[in-house]
């Protein structure tokens, strides 16, 4: 299994080890300074909730995680799966993500079969393709934002992904209520055609840019370090066949942001317009006591 400092492949950020049967250990790299990465916590869970899961007649088509404590980076992280229904048509899982003891992350995973219903979706919105866009990495999390965002982005390191956003020097104002961010994103190396696989890349990636959407407006209204800022719940909705090694859009809106807390939902879209996934995420955007 590898370490944090042996993740150069995409693959080894979602490999788990097995311990006993519904027992798993996995680590994390960093995302801030010290803290392990959000969406690959999130990520690691799916797996290994997927593991106690037949393969090849169930699929996750939803999940619920709670980020409830920070990780770190210089140990492992044991993720314990409890089974409270297999059911004919549904499968359930609960995880823990435990951490020097101590629940960092809670999830619960629900698979299903795949079968015949009506189908409909919104379209997708228009943007240029991904090879017509200026890739951003490292320059979005520099100079195009405020460095209060920038402390919520925790970018993974951007030989792995690839994220292109539409006129990410332009700053979009608050429209009925809405701050739009489109982006492509992909993983840059071929993954395998796996169903669990892709989910967990795709679950790792949703979580890349959902803290700085909700905070997107208020960019340059506060100064650096006078907001804390975290994730504090993430949920996903699978509707399609996934490849994460292929571009998708991300189509993100901030609805409402108060009390403290951000919210942030995101539409993923393949190159063809199928919508194949949708994300939720509420942040913490509390200023400093």
């Amino acid at each position: 299994m590898a370490g944090p400092v042996d993740q150069q492949h995409f693959v080894d950020r979602v490999e788990l080890q097995q311990v006993d049967r519904d027992i798993f250990t996995g680590w994390c790299h960093s995302g801030a300074p010290l803290r392990a990465y959000g969406g690959q916590i999130a990520a690691q869970s799916l797996m290994a909730a997927g593991r106690t899961v037949d393969h090849d007649q169930r699929r996750v088509h939803s999940l619920h995680g709670y980020f409830l404590r920070p990780g770190g980076t210089k140990e492992s992280i044991t993720y314990l799966v409890d089974r409270p229904r297999d059911g004919r048509s549904f499968s359930t899982r609960f995880v823990r993500a435990v951490q020097n003891g101590e629940t960092i992350f809670m999830m619960t995973a629900s698979f299903a079969t795949q079968d015949d219903g009506p189908q409909h979706q919104v379209p997708a919105p228009p943007l240029d393709m991904p090879e017509d866009l200026v890739e951003v990495f490292p320059a979005i999390a520099s100079h195009v934002i405020g460095a209060e965002e920038r402390r919520a982005l925790d970018y993974p390191d951007a030989s792995i992904i690839d994220l292109r956003v539409a006129d990410p020097a332009q700053r979009l104002e608050l429209a009925a209520g809405r701050y739009e961010r489109l982006a492509w994103v992909r993983v840059r190396e071929e993954l395998p055609d796996d169903w669990l696989v892709q989910s967990c890349a795709l679950t790792y990636l949703s979580d890349l840019t959902m803290v700085s959407t909700a905070l997107a407006p208020h960019v340059g209204s506060y100064q650096p370090n006078e907001l804390m800022l975290a994730s504090i719940d993430h949920a996903i909705w699978f509707h399609a066949t996934i490849r994460t090694d292929r571009w998708l859009l991300f189509a993100q809106d901030t609805p409402v942001a108060r009390g403290g807390h951000g919210l942030a939902r995101g539409l993923f879209f393949d190159t063809e317009g199928t919508l194949v996934a949708s994300a939720v995420q509420e942040s913490l955007m509390r200023t400093r006591r």
